[in-house]
């Protein structure tokens, strides 16, 4: 199964590093969202073609990508999988609460993104 991809992440470049790599290696992308506002608009339009969202911990505008994964959990059952420099016990323990799919700490490398999505894929199959 290929995954399609919400990628929540507010540094442009980082994002597009992840678009490059999810589309080298067979993913879809529906698109780039840089807060919780945005995010939640493009579910709001295009929920059933996301299976999953790379989602950053602090995103733009002071929005959290904690509670972002929460709306997006909660409302359209996707799962976020937490890229971020700002991983720690306490965002952990709150996030674990929506189930996500996992953690890959910042700076990453492709091979830790690519097997954290393959391990999604594996159990969706």
């Amino acid at each position: 199964m290929t995954l399609s991809v919400l990628i929540v992440e507010d540094e442009m470049l980082l994002a597009m590093d992840l678009e490059d790599i999810l589309v080298e290696a067979g993913y879809g992308v529906v698109g780039n969202a840089v807060d919780m506002h945005q995010a939640i608009a493009m579910c709001e339009r295009q929920a059933d073609q996301i299976d999953i969202a790379i989602m950053d911990v602090h995103l733009a505008r002071g929005t959290s990508g904690v509670e972002t994964a929460k709306v997006l959990r909660q409302r359209w059952d996707i799962p976020s999988l937490f890229v971020s420099g700002n991983i720690d016990e306490k965002m952990q323990a709150l996030a674990l609460k929506w189930q996500p799919a996992g953690f890959v700490g910042k700076p990453f490398s492709q091979r830790e993104v690519l097997k954290a999505l393959a391990a999604v894929s594996t159990s969706a199959a």
